[in-house]
């Protein structure tokens, strides 16, 4: 709950001060650089570090002032752990105001462009009004066929899926 009242705010900030491509940007950068680098998140939520040095460290950033407010905030609170989930409802919120429908196409085999184009002209209409963005993923695991999922709802038109129908239907 506390995750996506963050982003929130961040985005109704955002927003209002038509910073969302750069915030957008930025915390995509930042989260990109704190992946590797564990112990500043532990930091950060740790009670033995003063705030004030937090502060310092959060400073010497090089981002916006609205989103070092941000880190400050969850520095402040304790919640720089919750970055992954805060960053991923962030992106949600992102991506619906600037109407791009996010879709991933899992595969057996790496896509062609003309089968690219092909999936891309079958989903587009599912999304009138968004601009639609496929990301591509091979699953060696697959036969064939593909597996379409858009925010955790999924399209499975894999050739498994498809025998399993079969044997249903016998």
């Amino acid at each position: 709950m506390r995750t996506s009242n963050h982003a929130k705010a961040l985005f109704s900030l955002a927003k209002e001060q038509n910073k969302i491509d750069k915030l957008h940007y930025e915390f995509e950068s930042f989260k990109d650089e704190i992946e590797n680098q564990s112990t500043w998140i532990v930091m950060m939520d740790s009670p033995m570090v003063p705030l004030s040095e937090k502060v310092k460290k959060i400073d010497e950033l090089a981002y916006d002032v609205l989103f070092l407010s941000f880190l400050k905030t969850l520095a402040e609170k304790s919640q720089m752990s919750n970055l992954p989930e805060i960053y991923a409802q962030w992106t949600k919120l992102v991506r619906s105001y600037l109407k791009i429908a996010h879709v991933n196409v899992i595969s057996a085999h790496k896509l062609t462009k003309d089968m690219e184009m092909k999936v891309l002209k079958a989903v587009q209409p599912t999304f009138p009004n968004h601009e639609v963005s496929l990301h591509l993923h091979v699953d060696k695991t697959l036969i064939g066929g593909l597996l379409i999922i858009y925010q955790g709802q999924a399209l499975d038109r894999t050739i498994a899926r498809e025998l399993e129908e079969l044997y249903q239907m016998i």
